[in-house]
């Protein structure tokens, strides 16, 4: 019964995870932990190549998530300025921050193939003394020798990790039979009614209006690559959540699109396997010009979202939050807090 109760959470649910790796080495667990996830309730952020500019992004994504989940291999990862792998100390913010953590280990990293291993003394005692510490910190983790015996580990240990570490997650109000807070969250931002789908956007609507757009992504099967066009539909409630972190701060209006398209490579996979059942990876999301300055325009219409500056010479449009889309965002968390 406890199991059939911790499934039937897990469907209903859904709960944002950052997905922690040293880099480039960890690409194919990555992809196939990045599907068991997706499979299983779980949201993913978290980038794969690191810079010191992705600091104060990836904090943010910390705060935000409710799992911190760890995939360590045979590489400690690039350093930052002060000699600590990024891995490592994102991993020391989410434990400062009280995260739930589940760790996983290669079981035996000193046999991966040679480019997946660190290359020298200082990085492998470096990488040595992290998983030590790993192993003795109190969180949950876990040992894998392959992709197949990853998936199956994972499987296992993601109902454990809720079962320890409950978190609320957020739920669709229409599953939880609360459709009223979103009509009420509506009215109190006096917002119009949705207009019809496809209807151009010149003002404000709703935060549960669907924008569709169409989209081109690279899917990968059997080695070979497949250019497909898909379809995507997102609530504008679902797109500030998607750049509400990366414009919480001044930032330029290119990010826009890297960001929808960082986005779209995170989760195709499902929407790809619906044409391509084998395929295994996705990559190079792309949306057209005119979808991204239609759904910018959008959420500045609704006054979530503003310009600071008009761009001139060598200057560069740069956009921010605004107070309204701070207090949407925060009425957002309220909801799905009060959905349980």
């Amino acid at each position: 019964m406890v199991w059939r109760r911790q499934q039937k959470q897990m469907q209903e649910r859904r709960y944002q995870v950052y997905l922690c790796t040293a880099g480039l080495d960890m690409q194919p667990e990555r992809i196939t932990l990045l599907q068991t996830l997706a499979g299983m309730g779980f949201f993913c952020w978290g980038p794969e190549l690191r810079t010191p500019q992705h600091t104060a992004f990836a904090r943010r994504q910390i705060d935000e998530c409710d799992y911190f989940i760890l995939l360590v291999g045979g590489r400690y990862g690039e350093l930052t300025p002060s000699g600590v792998s990024y891995m490592h100390l994102e991993y020391i913010y989410a434990v400062t921050k009280q995260k739930p953590v589940l760790a996983i280990l290669h079981a035996e990293p000193e046999r991966r193939e040679a480019h997946l291993r660190e290359p020298t003394d200082d990085g492998r005692a470096k990488l040595d003394d992290f998983r030590k510490r790993l192993l003795q910190d109190q969180i949950l983790h876990l040992t894998y020798q392959d992709c197949r015996d990853l998936d199956t580990s994972a499987r296992l240990a993601l109902p454990r990790l809720l079962e320890k570490f409950p978190v609320k997650g957020w739920i669709r109000a229409e599953q939880a039979g609360h459709a009223q807070p979103v009509r009420s969250l509506r009215q109190s931002l006096q917002l119009p009614a949705e207009r019809p789908m496809g209807q151009p956007s010149a003002q404000a609507v709703s935060g549960d209006h669907a924008v569709a757009f169409e989209y081109r992504v690279h899917a990968y099967q059997d080695g070979n690559f497949k250019e497909l066009r898909l379809s995507r539909q997102l609530s504008t409630f679902e797109l500030l959540e998607i750049f509400a972190p990366v414009f919480s701060d001044p930032a330029l209006e290119d990010l826009f699109a890297r960001t929808l398209h960082d986005y779209l490579d995170n989760t195709a996979l499902g929407q790809v396997h619906q044409v391509l059942p084998r395929a295994h990876a996705v990559a190079r999301s792309q949306v057209s010009a005119q979808t991204i300055q239609g759904i910018r325009d959008q959420l500045r219409h609704n006054g979530w979202i503003e310009p600071l500056n008009s761009p001139s010479g060598r200057q560069r449009a740069l956009w921010q939050l605004t107070s309204m889309g701070q207090n949407v965002m925060a009425m957002l968390r309220q909801q799905q807090t009060g959905s349980y």
